[in-house]
């Protein structure tokens, strides 16, 4: 059946003894039924301790899988998603050098005099290429991802006001490979975060160090459409639903 495209990252459930043996294969395939994949890390590692002894999860970067002609389809009875075939390259844990990287961050949140709900993003410059993200950064030893996220978030816009957590909004998830080649899961914590003023009368002072060249707030419908990046467009359409219904 096909579907929505499945998220950035999916988990396939599984043991040790066949992680081992894909990690030497071409392409990750099963010889009875085509490989199951979820949307959330949880279950995945739940379903795996169910199945049977060491337990194990293969990350894939669905995104990347994609863009190697991977077809992904609708499971009509579990949920989640389904492909008969895999490249072993878009199994991000079965690479040389894999690790996580686990960052927080935020959606300052405030009203306008119109009663409007607005969001504060920072434009990032890389490479030449100018886009809008949310305020994140990674978590300092022994930090929580809850004072992380109010950390970076006030690091990097330099919003001159307090900032509370109004919401957690779940961790959001991709693949990326650093400059040295080696491949990491991000995971980005993601916050909604209450101003203590009018948004009108708040400076800022963006992290230019870090890339950050200005900081707006935005209308949440302007908002959806500012943001590209793949793995934040499901969350701030989230934000502005949530927001919408609450009033």
């Amino acid at each position: 059946m096909r579907g929505s495209r499945p998220p950035d990252i999916v988990w396939h459930a599984t043991h040790r003894d066949q992680l081992e043996r894909w990690r030497g294969a071409g392409d990750i395939t099963l010889a009875d039924r085509p490989v199951h994949l979820v949307g959330d890390p949880t279950s995945a590692w739940r379903t795996a301790h169910r199945q049977g002894a060491n337990p194990a999860v293969l990350v894939v970067d669905a995104a990347r899988a994609r863009r190697q002609g991977v077809r992904f389809d609708r499971h009509r009875r579990c949920g989640g998603w389904v492909a008969s075939v895999l490249p072993a390259s878009s199994a991000l844990n079965l690479q040389p050098g894999f690790a996580e990287q686990v960052s927080a961050g935020g959606f300052p949140l405030a009203r306008d005099d119109q009663g409007v709900w607005r969001v504060a993003l920072v434009r990032v410059v890389r490479r030449n290429r100018s886009t809008w993200e949310v305020a994140k950064g990674k978590l300092e030893p022994g930090e929580s991802p809850e004072l992380a996220g109010l950390r970076e978030v006030a690091e990097e816009t330099g919003l001159a006001c307090t900032m509370t957590v109004f919401e957690h909004l779940g961790a959001t998830h991709y693949g990326f490979t650093t400059p040295s080649g080696q491949p990491r899961l991000k995971v980005v914590h993601l916050y909604l975060l209450a101003v203590d003023q009018p948004y009108e009368a708040i400076a800022s002072a963006p992290a230019t160090a870090e890339g950050i060249r200005e900081v707006r707030w935005f209308a949440l419908d302007d908002a959806v459409d500012a943001i590209t990046h793949g793995s934040l467009g499901p969350v701030i359409r989230r934000v502005r639903e949530r927001l919408t219904h609450a009033g």
